[in-house]
Protein backbone atom coordinates (compact mmCIF):
# COMPACT_ATOMS: atom_id res chain seq x y z
CA UNK A 1 0.00 0.00 0.00
CA UNK A 2 1.48 3.33 -1.04
CA UNK A 3 1.85 6.22 1.37
CA UNK A 4 -0.69 8.24 -0.65
CA UNK A 5 -3.28 5.48 -0.51
CA UNK A 6 -2.66 4.89 3.19
CA UNK A 7 -3.03 8.61 3.96
CA UNK A 8 -6.25 8.86 1.92
CA UNK A 9 -7.69 5.73 3.58
CA UNK A 10 -6.94 7.15 7.02
CA UNK A 11 -8.44 10.51 6.02
CA UNK A 12 -11.52 8.80 4.57
CA UNK A 13 -12.19 6.71 7.69
CA UNK A 14 -11.52 9.50 10.22
CA UNK A 15 -13.50 12.01 8.19
CA UNK A 16 -16.40 9.57 7.93
CA UNK A 17 -16.20 8.83 11.65
CA UNK A 18 -16.76 12.45 12.72
CA UNK A 19 -20.18 12.40 14.44
CA UNK A 20 -21.33 15.84 13.35
CA UNK A 21 -24.89 15.24 14.58
CA UNK A 22 -23.71 14.41 18.10
CA UNK A 23 -21.08 17.13 18.33
CA UNK A 24 -23.14 19.95 16.82
CA UNK A 25 -26.29 18.91 18.67
CA UNK A 26 -24.45 19.02 21.95
CA UNK A 27 -22.46 22.21 21.23
CA UNK A 28 -25.23 24.39 19.81
CA UNK A 29 -28.48 22.89 21.09
CA UNK A 30 -27.52 21.11 24.31
CA UNK A 31 -29.06 17.86 23.06
CA UNK A 32 -27.77 14.41 22.28
CA UNK A 33 -29.42 13.29 19.05
CA UNK A 34 -28.97 9.66 20.13
CA UNK A 35 -31.65 10.25 22.78
CA UNK A 36 -34.24 11.04 20.10
CA UNK A 37 -36.55 8.61 18.29
CA UNK A 38 -34.58 5.52 17.20
CA UNK A 39 -31.28 6.69 18.73
CA UNK A 40 -29.49 6.87 15.38
CA UNK A 41 -26.74 9.52 15.35
CA UNK A 42 -27.63 10.91 11.95
CA UNK A 43 -29.23 13.82 10.16
CA UNK A 44 -32.85 12.74 10.70
CA UNK A 45 -32.49 12.69 14.46
CA UNK A 46 -30.47 15.91 14.29
CA UNK A 47 -33.48 17.47 12.60
CA UNK A 48 -35.81 16.01 15.22
CA UNK A 49 -33.62 17.19 18.09
CA UNK A 50 -32.60 20.63 16.86
CA UNK A 51 -34.79 21.59 13.93
CA UNK A 52 -34.06 22.21 10.29
CA UNK A 53 -30.87 24.23 10.82
CA UNK A 54 -29.14 21.42 12.69
CA UNK A 55 -30.55 18.80 10.32
CA UNK A 56 -29.38 20.69 7.22
CA UNK A 57 -25.92 21.32 8.68
CA UNK A 58 -25.50 17.64 9.52
CA UNK A 59 -26.65 16.49 6.07
CA UNK A 60 -24.14 18.80 4.38
CA UNK A 61 -21.26 17.91 6.69
CA UNK A 62 -22.00 14.17 6.44
CA UNK A 63 -22.10 14.50 2.66
CA UNK A 64 -18.83 16.41 2.42
CA UNK A 65 -16.95 14.18 4.86
CA UNK A 66 -17.20 11.45 2.21
CA UNK A 67 -17.18 13.62 -0.89
CA UNK A 68 -13.85 15.35 -0.23
CA UNK A 69 -11.61 12.29 0.30
CA UNK A 70 -13.20 10.45 -2.64
CA UNK A 71 -12.89 13.47 -4.90
CA UNK A 72 -9.21 13.77 -4.01
CA UNK A 73 -8.59 10.05 -4.63
CA UNK A 74 -10.54 9.84 -7.89
CA UNK A 75 -9.90 13.17 -9.57
CA UNK A 76 -7.02 14.73 -7.64
CA UNK A 77 -4.34 12.06 -7.34
CA UNK A 78 -6.17 9.74 -9.78
CA UNK A 79 -5.72 6.48 -7.93
CA UNK A 80 -6.59 3.26 -9.78
CA UNK A 81 -10.20 2.13 -9.37
CA UNK A 82 -9.44 -0.69 -6.95
CA UNK A 83 -7.72 1.80 -4.65
CA UNK A 84 -10.48 4.37 -5.04
CA UNK A 85 -12.85 1.60 -3.90
CA UNK A 86 -11.14 1.57 -0.48
CA UNK A 87 -11.21 5.34 -0.13
CA UNK A 88 -14.88 5.44 -1.19
CA UNK A 89 -15.95 2.71 1.24
CA UNK A 90 -14.15 3.99 4.33
CA UNK A 91 -16.33 7.09 5.00
CA UNK A 92 -19.36 4.77 5.12
CA UNK A 93 -17.53 2.42 7.48
CA UNK A 94 -16.34 5.38 9.54
CA UNK A 95 -19.83 6.80 9.91
CA UNK A 96 -21.37 3.43 10.72
CA UNK A 97 -18.60 2.37 13.11
CA UNK A 98 -17.21 5.63 14.44
CA UNK A 99 -14.08 5.52 16.54
CA UNK A 100 -15.42 8.66 18.24
CA UNK A 101 -18.60 6.86 19.35
CA UNK A 102 -17.02 3.58 20.53
CA UNK A 103 -17.60 2.06 17.08
CA UNK A 104 -21.28 2.87 17.11
CA UNK A 105 -22.67 5.15 14.50
CA UNK A 106 -25.39 5.88 12.02
CA UNK A 107 -26.60 4.44 8.76
CA UNK A 108 -24.29 6.58 6.64
CA UNK A 109 -26.76 7.39 3.88
CA UNK A 110 -25.54 10.99 3.48
CA UNK A 111 -21.97 9.68 3.41
CA UNK A 112 -22.93 7.21 0.68
CA UNK A 113 -24.33 10.09 -1.36
CA UNK A 114 -21.07 11.98 -0.78
CA UNK A 115 -18.91 9.04 -1.84
CA UNK A 116 -20.89 8.45 -5.03
CA UNK A 117 -20.84 12.18 -5.81
CA UNK A 118 -17.07 12.13 -5.49
CA UNK A 119 -16.96 9.20 -7.90
CA UNK A 120 -19.56 10.12 -10.51
CA UNK A 121 -20.44 13.72 -9.64
CA UNK A 122 -24.25 13.78 -10.16
CA UNK A 123 -24.94 10.53 -12.03
CA UNK A 124 -25.37 7.88 -9.31
CA UNK A 125 -26.56 10.33 -6.62
CA UNK A 126 -29.51 11.31 -8.86
CA UNK A 127 -30.54 7.66 -9.02
CA UNK A 128 -30.10 7.29 -5.26
CA UNK A 129 -32.11 10.45 -4.63
CA UNK A 130 -34.91 9.19 -6.85
CA UNK A 131 -34.91 5.90 -4.95
CA UNK A 132 -35.05 7.79 -1.65
CA UNK A 133 -38.08 9.79 -2.79
CA UNK A 134 -39.95 6.80 -4.23
CA UNK A 135 -39.20 4.59 -1.23
CA UNK A 136 -40.42 7.28 1.17
CA UNK A 137 -43.87 7.02 -0.37
CA UNK A 138 -43.87 3.36 -1.42
CA UNK A 139 -42.34 1.62 1.61
CA UNK A 140 -43.56 1.77 5.19
CA UNK A 141 -40.59 0.01 6.76
CA UNK A 142 -37.71 2.36 7.66
CA UNK A 143 -35.06 -0.34 7.09
CA UNK A 144 -36.42 -1.10 3.63
CA UNK A 145 -36.44 2.61 2.75
CA UNK A 146 -32.81 2.91 3.86
CA UNK A 147 -31.72 -0.18 1.91
CA UNK A 148 -33.48 1.05 -1.23
CA UNK A 149 -30.95 3.88 -1.63
CA UNK A 150 -27.72 1.85 -2.00
CA UNK A 151 -29.69 -0.91 -3.78
CA UNK A 152 -30.60 1.64 -6.45
CA UNK A 153 -26.92 2.53 -6.81
CA UNK A 154 -26.08 -1.16 -7.23
CA UNK A 155 -28.79 -1.69 -9.85
CA UNK A 156 -27.66 1.39 -11.75
CA UNK A 157 -23.96 0.49 -11.89
CA UNK A 158 -24.85 -3.06 -12.96
CA UNK A 159 -27.20 -1.89 -15.73
CA UNK A 160 -24.74 0.73 -16.95
CA UNK A 161 -21.86 -1.75 -17.00
CA UNK A 162 -19.65 0.20 -14.62
CA UNK A 163 -16.34 -1.30 -13.44
CA UNK A 164 -16.36 -4.23 -11.03
CA UNK A 165 -14.93 -2.10 -8.22
CA UNK A 166 -17.97 0.19 -8.39
CA UNK A 167 -20.27 -2.82 -8.19
CA UNK A 168 -18.23 -4.07 -5.22
CA UNK A 169 -18.56 -0.65 -3.56
CA UNK A 170 -22.35 -0.69 -3.86
CA UNK A 171 -22.48 -4.25 -2.49
CA UNK A 172 -20.16 -3.34 0.40
CA UNK A 173 -22.25 -0.28 1.27
CA UNK A 174 -25.40 -2.42 1.31
CA UNK A 175 -23.60 -4.89 3.59
CA UNK A 176 -22.50 -2.15 6.01
CA UNK A 177 -26.02 -0.75 6.13
CA UNK A 178 -27.55 -4.20 6.60
CA UNK A 179 -25.20 -4.91 9.51
CA UNK A 180 -26.12 -1.56 11.08
CA UNK A 181 -29.84 -2.26 10.71
CA UNK A 182 -29.55 -5.74 12.24
CA UNK A 183 -27.38 -4.57 15.13
CA UNK A 184 -29.68 -1.62 15.79
CA UNK A 185 -32.79 -3.81 15.73
CA UNK A 186 -31.31 -6.30 18.20
CA UNK A 187 -29.63 -3.84 20.56
CA UNK A 188 -31.50 -2.75 23.65
CA UNK A 189 -31.52 0.97 24.29
CA UNK A 190 -28.58 1.68 26.59
CA UNK A 191 -27.47 4.72 28.49
CA UNK A 192 -25.51 7.05 26.24
CA UNK A 193 -21.72 6.82 26.48
CA UNK A 194 -19.62 9.89 27.11
CA UNK A 195 -17.91 11.23 23.97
Amino acid sequence: MTATLLALCLLAYLSGAIPWSVWLGRAFYGVDVRAVADGNPGATNAYRAGGWKLGAAVVLLDFFKAFVPVLIARWGVRLPGEQVFLVALLPTVGHAFSIFLRFRGGRALASMFGAWSGLTLYEVPLVMGGAAIVSTFALKNDAQRALAVPAAALAYVLVRGRPAWMVALAVAQIAVLAVKLVVHARAPRRPLPET
